[in-house]
């Protein structure tokens, strides 16, 4: 997990699986904290298509994760 980021009451983490054939693919662990309760989702939506590399699904998620929060490309 490289990036994890909360804003307001929504915290956003940023993972890899791996994929059928030998690939990796990026998804999102999406928690909302409401009154006293966290629900909790994961998501693949968004986050490209299965890939070789490690890395480059861990960018894919990252940018999806940045682009759900909010907060561009910085």
């Amino acid at each position: 997990m490289a990036f994890d980021q909360t804003k307001g009451n929504v915290r956003v983490e940023a993972r890899v699986f791996p994929a059928p054939g030998q690939r990796f693919k990026g998804a999102l662990r999406v928690a909302v904290t409401r009154r006293d309760k966290q629900i909790q989702r994961i998501t693949e939506r968004g986050c490209g298509r299965p890939v070789r590399s490690l890395a480059a699904a861990m960018t894919l998620a990252e940018l999806e994760a940045r682009r759900l929060l909010g907060l561009g490309l910085s």
